[in-house]
């Protein structure tokens, strides 16, 4: 790419200072013994700090554990009482039921449906059921799953402990509202029933009606479901609680048991369980692998601390060769200026003194054609060198920033006129768009220069006859400056704007080879937007040309001070 200007000779001998007296030593790693004691300290600590934590959940784990198993007991009960009452409701709950029971006495209907012993034995598990009257005379009654005959007579209400009396007013009274089950467990023959009672009642609104129930005139129905093994049996199951047995007061667990009591509060023992606590899967399971773990972790670590320390000193003489390569490349960059620059300004300045005729004229006309070809030729390789010495120059952090206010219009319109002939070469037209009272830029102003200069060339260089190159600039309140590029130029395939940045990669197309180029401009452009903290974006659609925005941070704008 063209640089701003030509430098004399010799102006180059300093571009890149050697830095060999600048030169930092790199520290040569020491060994690792303190961080494995570290790590060994980390490690017990950790381990400590893990097993004291672990032990500490276990313990509050196993509480929770038996909470949830009284709960999960208290509710395995209360599911079995709500089943029975829903039983009875449905057989309570029924036009028959009160014509056949109630208005007149059938004992064959309750033997068919109340008293059906063996369905209701192996059905639900209920094995004993009645109906009393209003003056508390049972009725009919089915004791064992067995009809009782004489039932009166055999002295039903005295065997039952528990509170059957209350269960029965208590369902009396709900026949004024909604004909509410009574429940709970009571106490016969030394064994445990679940029992429910609720008034007979029609489900007809009519008969319901004619019925007129009171808790005077009402009767009642009960069933009973002994607490036995063969249920424990199936709550166990069901619920997962393993060996769920019923014991006596005496015999009363201070651990996993859920108390019993009957209907008017009478304490009926309690049943007992067995779980898994977590802190035995702690103590079997989890601690051998925790400890396994810790061993694996460390052994682990000190392979790796040990690795680490071994590729320290690869990667100490690996730095050691890059800082004496990167020293011999900075001391070769340093010869070329010289030797490279210095005959060139030479061989430019003497094309300069030709083409002018100073000394008199050439006399053929191929020599003045052939003088230009040299003169040109001989900028662009001089061209290209300022870039190679600029971006090195950059890369070894010598370049530093010579910030000042910087008028944007002005500089844009100088670099105009700068490319303007080359423009003119091809009539391409240049069209300068500038927001109106756009701020001033703190910057370089030599980098800004080479930054539009750069896009202005590559705009021109790859813009066919006849085409349009636009720069604009423009600035939005407290956001960034945008400089941009745009042409219509030959444009630059997707797959190719990521490789743009890397110095000496060149598009493909037949117009960019028959053009030419380094490969350094977009580059330069990159580096030197870089350190102004400015964003750098392409882009570009293959025949229809390029836009390049460089976007220069808030920080950089020099907005006028209010009044």
């Amino acid at each position: 790419m063209a640089n701003i200007a030509t430098p004399s000779a010799g102006a180059g001998d300093d571009a890149i200072e050697p830095t060999l007296r600048g030169r930092t030593e790199i520290a040569r790693p020491y060994g690792l013994t303190t961080q494995i004691r570290l790590l060994a300290g980390l490690l017990v600590f950790s381990l400590a700090l893990t097993l004291a934590l672990l032990f500490w959940s276990a313990k509050s784990q196993d509480k929770i554990a038996v909470e949830d198993s009284r709960h999960l007991t208290s509710t395995a009960l209360s599911v079995q009482l709500s089943n029975l009452k829903k039983i009875l409701t449905d057989y309570t709950y029924w036009d028959e039921a009160y014509q056949k029971t109630v208005e007149t006495v059938d004992p064959d209907f309750f033997d068919e449906n109340f008293g059906s012993g063996d369905y209701l034995r192996d059905t639900f598990g209920i094995t004993a059921s009645f109906v009393i009257g209003p003056d508390n005379r049972i009725l009919r009654l089915m004791l064992d799953s067995a009809i009782v005959e004489d039932a009166q007579a055999q002295n039903f209400a005295s065997q039952v402990e528990g509170g059957l009396g209350q269960l029965i007013e208590a369902a009396r009274r709900t026949v004024d509202g909604e004909f509410q089950a009574a429940g709970g467990l009571v106490k016969m023959a030394g064994q445990l029933y679940f029992v429910a009672v609720r008034a007979i009642h029609p489900h007809t609104e009519d008969l319901l009606a004619k019925a007129a129930i009171t808790p005077a005139n009402a009767h009642v129905a009960a069933f009973m479901r002994p607490l036995d093994e063969e249920l424990l049996d199936t709550l166990a199951t069901d619920f997962g609680l393993r060996n769920l047995h019923h014991v006596a007061d005496f015999d009363l667990p201070k651990g996993l048991a859920q108390p019993l009591y009957s209907a008017d509060d009478q304490p009926l023992g309690a049943l007992t369980w067995q779980i898994d606590l977590p802190s035995r899967d702690v103590l079997y399971v989890v601690l051998p692998a925790l400890l396994a773990v810790v061993l694996c972790v460390g052994l682990l670590s000190w392979y790796v601390l040990n690795s680490l320390r071994r590729g320290q000193m690869v990667l100490w003489h690996a730095m050691q060769r890059a800082q004496s390569a990167d020293q011999t490349k900075t001391e070769f960059l340093a010869n070329m200026s010289h030797e490279l620059r210095t005959p060139l300004n030479a061989i430019i300045g003497f094309s300069e003194m030709i083409r002018s005729e100073a000394f008199g004229s050439l006399g053929n006309e191929r020599y003045a054609e052939y003088n230009a070809n040299i003169h040109d030729s001989g900028r662009h390789l001089l061209d290209i060198i300022d870039d190679v010495l600029e971006l090195s120059k950059i890369e070894a952090g010598k370049f530093v920033l010579q910030e000042t206010e910087i008028a944007v219009p002005e500089t844009i319109e100088s670099i105009r006129r700068l490319i303007a002939p080359r423009a003119a070469d091809k009539r391409i037209t240049v069209d300068v768009k500038v927001a109106p009272n756009l701020p001033a830029l703190y910057a370089d102003e030599h980098a800004l220069k080479q930054i539009l200069l750069n896009l202005l060339s590559n705009a021109v260089k790859f813009t066919p006859s006849g085409g349009r190159v636009v720069v604009e600039a423009a600035h939005d309140t407290e956001g960034p400056l945008r400089l941009s590029v745009s042409d219509t130029g030959v444009g630059i395939p997707k797959e190719q704007i990521s490789f743009l940045m890397e110095p000496f990669h060149q598009v493909a197309g037949p117009l960019i080879a028959s053009e030419g180029g380094a490969g350094l401009g977009l580059p330069l452009i990159a580096s030197l937007a870089a350190l102004h903290g400015a964003a750098l974006r392409v882009e570009s659609e293959v025949g229809k040309g390029t836009a390049v925005f460089v976007d220069f941070p808030p920080g950089r704008v020099a907005l006028p001070k209010a009044a």
